[in-house]
């Protein structure tokens, strides 16, 4: 509806000027030949080794010929963003109504050429016969994390999958959700030299418990956090607190609940990584916990899932936010 209000008008000036002028001025062409307006509402949202990148149909509003967009990266630092010299590079190109979401006029381009922990900054242009636009003007950089694709199983370190007991997060970042590895980071914590942060032991009475494995390794229970379908909303744990940590170590295992852990790697250089875990269900006859994780590889970053679009909001102010 808005592009045939704008060609009508369009059409409409143009008799009016031919009217009045026609021996003065040049013919009008009803087809815009300016380049097209910058894509605009642009985000991402980023998970283990990608990001998603995000943006609106609006340059076709006003242009009827674009042929698609392109998507541009580069790495970030902090506080070069007010760099206006600063270099993007071409990283993909998105055709008109591929990648679309009719329904939220919504395109979007996966970024797999990614590192965890390494901040990148995005824009998109759009692209017409007349020439490219203007690259979008939020400012948006993300940092994808490792993290969890489905619920991992977890088993009783009492019972006879106690190799499958313990829970290393480096180790489960290392190898990545991309590896169709269903049981990374999972380590026998009943043998000497275990690499692992945390296990999982089942009482008599078939509750699990949390427990951590050294003592630079801290955890306490952050509470319950569910959907409205009353399933585990792991994103709901956007930042490690900086206190309130178990004295014991010692935990129950809740269906629904979120865990945060404060891992030292190496107390004396100050190295700190946090991690979350969450219970997504539990077997008490069987035995064994389905948890989701997620790690910051970040050394000292409390952030504990992947940022949504940092800075780039209405009013430039968009909350880091997991």
């Amino acid at each position: 509806m808005a592009k045939t209000r704008q060609r009508t008008a369009k059409r409409t000036l143009c008799s009016l000027i031919g009217l009045l002028a026609l021996s003065l001025l040049p013919a009008c062409d009803e087809n815009d030949v300016s380049p097209p307006v910058a894509p605009t509402q642009v985000y991402t949202v980023s998970g283990d080794g990608r990001i998603t990148v995000y943006w609106n149909d609006y340059p076709e509003i006003y242009s009827d010929d674009i042929s698609g967009y392109r998507i541009w990266s580069r790495y970030y630092q902090v506080g070069d963003e007010d760099d206006p010299a600063r270099d993007f590079f071409v990283i993909g190109e998105v055709a008109v109504r591929d990648n679309y979401d009719a329904d939220w006029g919504q395109y979007h381009y996966v970024d797999t050429d990614v590192e965890n922990g390494v901040d990148y900054e995005y824009a998109v242009t759009a692209v017409s016969p007349h020439g490219e636009s203007y690259r979008s003007f939020e400012i948006v950089i993300d940092t994808p994390l490792p993290m969890s694709e489905s619920p991992l199983t977890i088993f009783d370190v009492a019972g006879p999958n106690h190799h499958l007991a313990g829970f290393d997060f480096s180790l489960a970042a290392e190898h990545g959700a991309y590896d169709d590895n269903g049981a990374a980071g999972l380590v026998d914590p009943t043998v000497g030299g275990t690499t692992a942060d945390v296990r999982v032991r089942f009482d008599t009475a078939g509750i699990p418990w949390l427990e951590t494995m050294r003592a630079d390794v801290h955890v306490q229970d952050y509470g319950t956090f569910l959907d409205g379908n009353n399933q585990l909303d792991f994103a709901g744990v956007s930042w490690a607190p900086e206190f309130g940590w178990s004295e014991s170590g010692v935990l129950e295992l809740i269906v629904g609940h979120i865990y945060v852990v404060e891992i030292y790697n190496e107390p004396d250089s100050g190295d700190i990584h946090y991690a979350k875990l969450g219970v997504a269900s539990v077997d008490g006859n069987a035995r064994f916990a389905r948890i989701m994780w997620a790690y910051q590889s970040v050394n000292g970053l409390p952030e504990l899932a992947a940022p949504q679009s940092r800075g780039g909001g209405d009013d430039g102010t968009r909350p880091i936010s997991l």
